[in-house]
């Protein structure tokens, strides 16, 4: 695979989400620690994977509320490349304002599907 430039990015979240800053996916595997007495060194156990993402874009005033909706998310690299979350739930969007900056809008997703992210 090659490198990429952050430029290409862009998401689908049930339709395009507009004017995309920047996204990020973090994929967490639990683990149980399953040490036993007499045992030299730490044992563990994996668990289960967790994957949860994040975008930031430019707010608009049309601007739709996506909290509780559930849908196919899609990462993209570049114009083809993407990482899928089949299914996705808006956790949470915030809203920013700074009196010398445009408005922001962060959405927060967490995966709700056996597969975890693929690479497509």
């Amino acid at each position: 695979m090659a490198v990429f430039h952050g430029k290409a990015g862009k998401v689908t979240f049930s339709s395009s989400v507009a004017s995309i800053l920047s996204w990020t996916m973090t994929v967490t595997g639990d683990i149980a620690e399953s040490t036993v007495m007499a045992l030299s060194w730490k044992t563990f156990v994996a668990g289960f994977i967790d994957v949860s993402a994040t975008v930031e874009a430019n707010a608009m005033t049309e601007d739709v509320l996506r909290i509780g909706t559930n849908a196919s998310l899609l990462l993209y690299v570049n114009g083809s490349n993407y990482f899928e979350i089949s299914t996705a739930i808006c956790t949470e969007q915030v809203e920013t304002v700074n009196m010398n900056e445009v408005g922001k809008v962060t959405y927060s997703f967490a995966g709700d599907d056996t597969e975890g992210p693929v690479y497509n």
